[in-house]
Formats: structure tokens, sequence, C-alpha cells
């Protein structure tokens, strides 16, 4: 069954598309007339939990926003493995690394709760980078930016489990803030580690009062603590 909406003023009111698109970095240059002109050729689409958006290798139609859940980015590795890439959180958007030249999506996105999307065609994007250029200009900045965390993410593979997951949770604070809504299971898989060192682990933060570990969430507790601990490893 087909869940997309094609918006128009009745399903989707042209304010709260503009609000919706301001709370973007990559939209804030845009001005109130332009975001107008944007909001028409959205499309919103609810997910069910557990369902793909797209798989890896699928073609790559869409710029996506979240409008309201969670999203993964999972790999498919050649041992058969299914590898979390990252994890994507209400007010984002993903899909940014087919906006030039790629034809397909590179990883499966994979709804962790019940979502609800924005989607813009990727055409249409790039013809808006062409009309906007500042709009080219931010998504560059958005991208360096998201490469920056992600070099720093995978460039730890013979460093302590400790501070792999400390990393891990740096990047995951960026995207969700401090109450992270991972379990420590998904964060093990992001550390690259198992899901038993990663449990002890975390009994060693909470022992030192850095983060409180619940159901399917993690309080970071004393962020500028963690900061410290992370550049006492450096």
């Amino acid at each position: 069954m087909d869940t997309s909406i094609q918006v128009n003023s009745k399903d989707f009111n042209i304010n709260r598309k503009r609000t919706f698109l301001g709370d973007f970095d990559i939209f804030k240059s845009l001005d109130v007339k332009q975001l107008a002109e944007i909001s028409p050729l959205l499309t919103e689409r609810k997910i069910k939990k557990g369902e793909a958006l797209y798989t890896e290798g699928d073609q790559a139609n869409y710029l996506w926003f979240i409008k309201e859940g969670r999203i993964r980015a999972v790999k498919h590795t050649l041992q058969g493995r299914d590898l979390i890439v990252c994890s994507i959180g209400s007010k984002q958007m993903f899909g940014t690394c087919c906006c030039f030249q790629s034809q397909y999506y590179p990883c499966s996105a994979i709804a962790d709760t019940d979502t609800t999307v924005i989607m813009l065609p990727m055409e249409v994007f790039s013809s808006l980078m062409g009309k906007y250029p500042q709009l080219s200009k931010e998504l560059v900045r958005y991208l360096s930016e998201r490469l920056r965390r992600m070099q720093e993410m995978r460039s730890f593979d013979q460093e302590t489990v400790e501070r792999r997951i400390l990393h891990v949770l740096v990047y995951l604070i960026n995207e969700f803030g401090e109450t992270i809504p991972l379990t420590r299971r998904e964060i093990a898989e992001m550390a690259g580690t198992t899901v038993e060192t990663c449990i002890r682990t975390f009994k060693k933060f909470e022992k030192d009062g850095l983060v409180d570990s619940a159901r399917k969430k993690i309080h970071i507790k004393n962020l500028q603590k963690l900061n410290e601990r992370l550049e006492e490893m450096e």
C-alpha cells in the first residue's frame, strides 16, 4: 500500500512547510518567498517501524527529511552482516551523499520507529542548487561536516573499545542531544565491538558518572566529563 501523500494546501499547510524547511541549516539562507516556492514540491510519507524507505542499490530518486521519528542507515557487508552506519533523528536530512552524480543509494534506510519523512525529488533539488547558489554552498558545508564526523568514526579501528564507544557517543550527541534513543546493542554495532564488551564499558561509564543507561535509551549525565575523558585518551 502506497503511503505517500502529495503535498498541497489541503494536506500540508503552506506556513507549516515554510517553518519545517526553515529548521534546516541548508535552507536558512533562503527567504520566505523562496521557501514557499519549494514547499509545493515536497511529498510527505509515513512509514512503520522496521519498514525500509529504500534499500542498498535502489535508484537515488529523492532527498529525504525527517519530520518526526528515527531512521538508521544500514550497510550489508561482505561477511553477510548488516552494519549500522549511522542513526538519524527528527529535523535531520539524509540521502545527501547522492546529490552529486551518484545514481544509487549506497546503503539501506530503515525506520527505527514509526516515522514521517518529507521527500524532495533529487532532480528538483539539483535544479534548485543551480538557481540558488547559496543552497549549493550550504550543502557542501553540511556534507563536509558529516564526512568529518564519519571519518572520525571510522578511523579508530586500532583504538581501544572505550575510546571507540566514546567517539560514537559524541557523534550521537550531535544527532540527538544528551538523550540518545539507541540501545547498547546498536552502539556496539556502530563501535565495531560485541554487545557484552559494550555493556561492560557502559557499566564503567555509569560508575564514573558519565552516563545513565535506561531501556532503549542512554542519557548523558556529564557531557563535559565525557569530552574530557575522550581528550585524555588522545
